[in-house]
């Protein structure tokens, strides 16, 4: 395994960086995330031009989900089990497949939104298993050491596509190149592929599972159980990010009805006012990678839980494309603070053995629920309103995090 670069001749907001296999990784999964986002954004504006109906949209986030919830910890328990590399480029391509054929439909005229559905819950169940394994595997990439910092900086690449890429899908879809945003999926997962190829190459050893593993998978959760428990603050943590993935991620399904509905916009200017939220996260990832070393890691995990469902309250009150590009710059910046600490502290505090299925329960918990929120926010938002919904949401999640934070600050201390 190669030596990494000393310490010192890196900054801190970029320290991760000397590890040379990290580097190329990050590199090919920027790009494969540019085009997820650029798909994202598409595939909802291309449900609400189908169906006219906000609930719509909120069916497809449910449908795309769905496997985030059931198969997240599965894709844990695989992650700790199987060679970790070969794993990601064999989901890799699954998802390269459906983006593919997501554009090859649309250019035969033959996009349904059953279709759509279809193949939203092919890729949410790659996302799935993709997702513990690659978070997993920063931690062998970067060590304990580095891994604020690389999953800092992870973020901030995840959040600089989440800035391009709603804007770049905006353009694209203004030109009336609605295919082209599936087709540059399809090509940005080729680069990831070609990164773990890499990695694969150079760092053998993380292509090997941890150990001879017989224990059945009831063996595998409850052994993950047993030792959260232990842990008052993972538990606090993943108990406050279930309540986020229920009542404050799905506010991206309702951004579709509040731009064009509510406030007017076309494609165009929804892509750049989700691209704006995308621009606040990547300041917040760069934030937490300068500032996010160990000593701040709670203290940023605490106001990140308080100010993100804040924000989402504030987004309600929103009256023009500057106010909502405005309110969302802040909530991405804010959310991220938030995420990125409650990995950090997640990965820190369990065990090698563990990290995978720790990682599968933070995706259940923050993604997998995801489903269930968009399905009641969709309804509630055809039934009361855009505006009424993201607010309400909003607030009971503020609650909700005031309530763990104020039953956990002693038992957090602790830990920390």
């Amino acid at each position: 395994m190669p030596e990494p670069i000393p310490k010192a001749i890196w900054p801190r907001a970029i320290s991760s960086f000397r590890h040379k296999g990290y580097r190329v990784f990050l590199l090919g999964q920027a790009l494969a995330l540019l085009g997820t986002w650029v798909q994202g954004t598409a595939q909802r504006w291309l449900v609400l031009e189908l169906t006219g109906d906000p609930f719509y949209v909120g069916l497809l986030g449910a449908v795309a989900g769905l496997p985030l919830l059931f198969f997240s910890l599965a894709g844990g328990i695989l992650a700790d089990r199987l060679p970790k590399v070969s794993f990601l480029i064999f989901i890799q391509a699954l998802i390269m497949f459906q983006a593919m054929v997501f554009g090859l439909l649309i250019d035969l005229g033959l996009i349904s939104f059953p279709a759509i559905l279809v193949l939203a819950l092919i890729l949410g169940t790659g996302m799935a298993f993709e997702v513990p394994a690659r978070q997993s595997l920063v931690f062998d990439l970067v060590g304990e050491e580095d891994i604020t910092n690389g999953i800092a900086v992870h973020s901030v690449a995840f959040n600089l596509a989440r800035f391009g890429g709603p804007a770049l899908a905006g353009f694209l879809m203004q030109a009336g190149l609605m295919a082209e945003c599936f087709y540059f999926k399809a090509l940005s997962a080729l680069a990831v592929i070609a990164a773990l190829f890499y990695v694969k190459r150079m760092h053998p050893g993380f292509n090997r599972p941890l150990g001879n593993r017989k224990e059945s998978a009831r063996s595998d959760i409850m052994e993950v159980v047993f030792f959260i428990r232990k842990k008052p603050l993972l538990l606090m943590i993943l108990l406050n990010i279930m309540g986020f993935g229920i009542l404050l991620l799905p506010y991206s399904i309702l951004l579709p009805s509040l731009g064009r509905d509510v406030l007017g916009l076309n494609a165009k200017y929804y892509g750049l006012m989700c691209a704006a939220n995308g621009l606040g996260a990547l300041l917040g990832a760069g934030f937490v990678a300068q500032f996010g070393h160990a000593q701040n890691r709670m203290k940023w995990w605490r106001f990140g839980a308080i100010l993100f469902p804040s924000s989402i309250v504030a987004v309600s009150f929103s009256r023009s494309f500057l106010d909502a590009c405005v309110i969302l710059f802040l909530s991405g910046f804010v959310m991220v603070m938030c995420s990125t600490s409650a990995i950090s502290l997640l990965q820190i505090h369990s065990s090698n053995e563990l990290r995978g299925r720790i990682m599968g329960l933070f995706t259940t918990s923050f993604m997998g629920l995801f489903p269930f929120g968009s399905l009641i926010q969709g309804r509630l938002a055809s039934i009361f309103g855009v505006r009424q919904t993201i607010f309400s949401c909003g607030l009971a999640a503020l609650f909700l995090s005031m309530l763990l934070l104020s039953l956990n600050r002693k038992g957090a201390r602790s830990v920390i």
